[in-house]
């Protein structure tokens, strides 16, 4: 699989952090010196800086530039992951893994969810409603909510193995957000949440996936 540019700007834009070449409140090159230092169209950087900015790493400042925001660790490694996943992970079969995992986990959740695992499940839900209109609360409280599952399936492994690639999945969310219909997606938690409460597991199984189905699906050309 050949080499995503965005990916490659990303990882060089981790790297200058890492090395100390700009701090917080630094500004960074504008996106015509990025193109012109790393020879990529303006697509691939704008990419680049759109999936820094989700993270709270950088900042646009309209009509002045982009500066750092934020030099945690975490998030400088989550970042460089990323850029490493997508040059070697194609997004389909990210999404072919929530297919496999979450499904089976949604019936899981339907047989095994404790009380503490159903109220986690409802502050989610609450989260996602106020915020239909909002990219990144949004990601945010979906992440929350499939998470909530992942949790409430009572398979320790299969949580770890699920949030070790929690940033890759929100990242695709980032990038799908405007194909989503927030509306429809929320409805689509609150009926699996029901089903799980109701401990429908092939009910529950089948919520899933319809809901992974109509709004994670990525087109072959994305």
């Amino acid at each position: 699989m050949s080499k995503k540019i965005s990916a490659t700007v990303t990882e060089y834009i981790v790297q200058q952090l890492k090395n100390g070449r700009y701090k917080i409140g630094d500004k960074l090159p504008s996106e015509r010196e990025f193109m012109e230092l790393l020879h990529v169209g303006r697509s691939s950087i704008r990419e680049s800086l759109n999936t820094l900015e989700d993270m709270g790493i950088v900042e646009k400042r309209m009509g002045i530039g982009v500066f750092v925001k934020q030099l945690k660790v975490n998030q400088l490694a989550d970042a460089y992951v990323i850029a490493s996943l997508l040059d070697n992970i194609c997004l389909t079969e990210m999404m072919d893994f929530r297919f496999i995992l979450e499904v089976e986990m949604a019936g899981r959740a339907a047989c095994f969810a404790s009380k503490q695992d159903l109220i986690k499940m409802e502050e989610a839900i609450y989260l996602h409603r106020e915020a239909i209109d909002q990219k990144t609360s949004f990601i945010k409280a979906d992440e929350l909510f499939h998470q909530s599952i992942i949790v409430a399936s009572n398979n320790h492994i299969i949580k770890q193995a699920y949030q070790s690639l929690s940033e890759l999945v929100q990242h695709t969310l980032r990038q799908k957000w405007k194909t989503v219909d927030s509306v429809k997606c929320f409805e689509d938690h609150v009926k699996i949440y029901e089903a799980i409460k109701t401990h429908q597991e092939i009910n529950a199984k089948q919520m899933m996936m319809e809901h992974l189905h109509a709004h994670w699906t990525i087109p072959s050309n994305f």
